[in-house]
């Protein structure tokens, strides 16, 4: 009896989950106090419902076999609202179904793992939400999710639509308890994240620059990233050792950047650009990173954003800029219809190092229309090429390493997929690179031209449409969004009709006269109209601005004659300033201004945003303002007011001052804009005591069939200003009795 008594002592003690407890909380206070007393084993349930303002803090103890859990009653039946975040500091705890929504970390960052100093170890989030939780201030900088600690894992979760500034995922590596991390991050979406307009807009940054000789060993598997659009670096690896694999990127306007660290592989992965502008792949600089048996088709990207860029490096390069490419490996890959790849790329004055020691084998490159294979800026005595094969459309950029064929045509995705079969394709690298292969590579080598073939990419591409979240989000019922017209036959008719709050509001005016006693405040779509009568606009004193677009709204000024002799305001239109404003848009067609005297008539303000601005076949007449205002983003980090400013078939005469600013400062080439298209304008009689267009640091612009009559004699009319690369198109414009257009090396001017 005593040695039975034992026997089931013992087996108590050993086996704890006898003793495991269920916690219903539905509060912070009970939940701190579940945290408090959970062992290992036990499970904290979150009641459903709203959890608005809380800071979750989890520093409980789970262990290997019997981690803690912290569920929501129903996965995502809790819903964090308000100023909230989850900080994890303990080990082995599991935190399952909870839903993110409305709300921001007020603050830092959503989700930390770490307390205070305290490190997360053996951790796990999964079938989790965030969207859209964003500080109202898209200045303020803060991660969605920040690694600390070792062995921690997200996996099975959506995060959409992060707009302010600040990387989405970032691995920290501060000290030695969060280096050699092997943290995962897999099975996940990432989804639509915007153009923000600035640096720090990436999906995943795995280290610093200040870290970039530190092994994080960071695996990013099995993910779905689709219209990742924040900026340059969808992914951006700046630590050694980190892993990409099996992941699926879809027209995504940008890249995975191996920017710093070394010994990295980009492995079997899906680089789906469907012809979008910007669509990328990898983008290659340092030493020993692997990029194979990937699968590239459509991407459109140039330059930085090219499908693969091989990156010049910098001769005695400090961390933060460009270590030479050395010992890189870029084999079994497929390319289909992609624009060129690029070598070499960025050489400049600065970056002068071409890659060494790269060795490019194996790959198979198709295109159904005439192209080339790549680009190069620099030497290629550095690079090795072998038994990479072009079908007959694409011309050999060199003689030696790529061979002409024929290749086979299969059904893939809706698209061709081209495969080519070789009776000899043998990888011929050195043994130092080949006695990696196992530690590195799932499938190693192959020697075979191309990628792994149609299952391989068939599976993978199946296989995204499982990930994310295991439940559905509630479907929020769409608001009745047609649009509400009321006419105004004077400004008292206009205010009440804006403080109707109308969701889509359409102001038709009717009268001939508005006397303005404040300014207007557009809060929701606007759109403002009238019958083609003359109308004046006035103010009975001065007024900072006549209109403010808010943020994520749409403003429109159609078909208005206004004078605006009367009007004192400083302002016509502008964007909020106090970095609230993001992804706004305003559309001016078919008017005609006249008589303004104020700053500007059209005002972007700091830290504002839009996604797009245009002005269609609308006049400008007896003007002494500037037109267009978006110059004023002093700090040299690239900020920018604009994705794509269109001015386009529009008359500007007798214009006393600037007609347009436009500024993106810094030296920062994370951005695809601003973008300018000024055609098909006419503009005459026209003066400023400078430039009348200024472009600074203007990403790409199209100036056509603009025709400029008497317009700053003896003085500037276009000033470019670069300093990183731009590309700036000229054609078929017109110079009569003007001043000059001042040109740099990135003005092409077209036949």
């Amino acid at each position: 009896m005593k040695f039975f008594l034992v026997l089931l002592m013992s087996f108590i003690l050993w086996n704890g989950s006898l003793f495991a407890k269920t916690i219903m909380v539905k509060n912070e206070t009970e939940l701190i106090a579940a945290n408090a007393t959970a062992a290992p084993g036990d499970m904290i349930i979150l009641k459903n419902g709203i959890w608005e303002n809380i800071s979750i803090k989890l520093t409980c103890n789970g262990s290997i076999d019997k981690p803690i859990y912290v569920k929501a009653e129903t996965a995502g039946g809790v819903i964090i609202k308000g100023k909230s975040s989850l900080q994890i500091g303990g080990n082995w705890i599991v935190v399952d179904g909870l839903n993110f929504t409305e709300g921001y970390s007020l603050n830092g960052n959503v989700w930390d793992f770490r307390v205070g100093k305290q490190v997360a170890n053996n951790c796990r989030i999964t079938n989790c939400l965030i969207r859209s939780f964003n500080d109202p201030n898209r200045m303020v900088e803060n991660y969605w999710v920040a690694f600390y600690g070792k062995n921690n894992r997200i996996d099975h979760n959506n995060f959409i639509d992060k707009t302010n500034l600040g990387v989405l995922v970032a691995v920290i590596l501060d000290d030695d308890r969060s280096r050699l991390n092997s943290h995962k991050i897999d099975s996940n979406y990432f989804g639509l994240r915007k153009p923000l307009g600035s640096n720090a807009g990436e999906i995943i940054r795995i280290g610093v620059a200040e870290h970039c000789t530190f092994y994080s060993n960071t695996q990013v598997v099995n993910n779905l990233f689709e219209h990742c659009d924040g900026e340059t670096e969808v992914i951006s690896i700046k630590s050694c050792g980190n892993l990409v694999r099996n992941n699926v990127f879809k027209e995504c306007q940008g890249a995975v950047v191996l920017r710093h660290g070394n010994n990295n592989t980009i492995e079997s992965n899906l680089f789906l650009g469907n012809g979008k502008e910007g669509s990328g792949g990898v983008r290659v600089i340092n030493e020993g990173n692997w990029i194979v048996n990937n699968f590239f088709s459509n991407c459109k990207g140039e330059g930085f954003r090219s499908p693969l860029a091989l990156m010049n490096g910098v001769f005695n390069s400090p961390p933060k800029r460009y270590l030479p490419v050395r010992d890189a490996v870029i084999a079994n890959n497929t390319f289909v219809n992609c624009t060129p790849f690029s070598v070499c790329e960025g050489s400049d004055s600065e970056r002068t190092v071409s890659p060494q020691n790269v060795y490019i084998l194996n790959n198979l490159f198709y295109s159904d229309k005439p192209a080339v294979t790549f680009q190069y800026f620099d030497k290629l005595d550095g690079i090795y090429f072998k038994n990479n094969v072009v079908n007959e459309k694409i011309k050999k950029t060199i003689d030696n390493g790529f061979d002409q064929k024929t290749v086979v045509l299969t059904k893939l995705l809706g698209n061709d997929f081209p495969s080519y079969t070789a009776s000899k394709a043998n990888i011929d690298l050195p043994d130092s690179i080949k006695n990696q292969v196992a530690q590195r590579l799932q499938i190693g080598f192959k020697n075979t031209i191309g990628c792994a073939g149609v299952s391989f990419i068939e599976a993978l591409e199946k296989q995204s449409h499982q990930l994310g979240m295991h439940w559905n989000e509630a479907v929020t019922k769409v608001q009745n969004n047609t649009p509400v017209v009321v006419n105004c036959k004077d400004a008292a008719a206009v205010y009440q009709a804006i403080n109707s709050k109308a969701s889509n509001l359409q102001i038709v005016l009717t009268g001939t006269n508005y006397l303005f006693d404040h300014p207007i405040n557009l809060i929701n779509q606007t759109a403002i109209s009238s019958l083609k009568q003359n109308i004046r606009f006035q103010t009975n004193s001065s007024l900072p601005y006549l209109f403010k677009v808010a943020a994520n709204k749409r403003f429109e000024l159609l078909n208005c004659m206004i004078d605006a002799k009367g009007l004192q305001a400083k302002e016509f239109i502008m964007a909020d300033s106090t970095g609230e404003c993001i992804h706004f848009a305003i559309v001016i067609k078919n008017c005609t201004i006249t008589n303004l005297t104020n700053n500007s008539f059209l005002k972007t303000g700091r830290s504002a945003y839009a996604d797009s601005i245009s002005i269609h076949q609308t006049t400008f007449s007896a003007n002494t303002t500037t037109l267009f205002c978006m110059n004023e983003e002093p700090e040299k980090k690239g900020y920018y007011n604009v994705e794509k400013l269109t001015i386009n078939d529009c008359v500007i005469e007798n214009q006393k001052g600037m007609i347009l600013g436009l500024y993106r400062t810094g030296v920062d080439e994370s951005t695809m804009g601003p973008k300018l298209f000024f055609t098909n304008n006419r503009i005459t009689n026209s003066m400023h005591n400078d430039a009348m267009l200024d472009l600074f640091g203007v990403q790409a612009s199209l100036l056509q069939g603009n025709q400029f009559i008497n317009v700053n004699p003896n003085n500037t009319i276009v000033r470019y200003t670069d300093n990183v690369r731009g590309k700036h198109l000229q054609q078929n414009n017109s110079l009569q009795k003007s001043g000059k257009i001042e040109e740099n090396k990135f003005v092409t001017n077209l036949q």
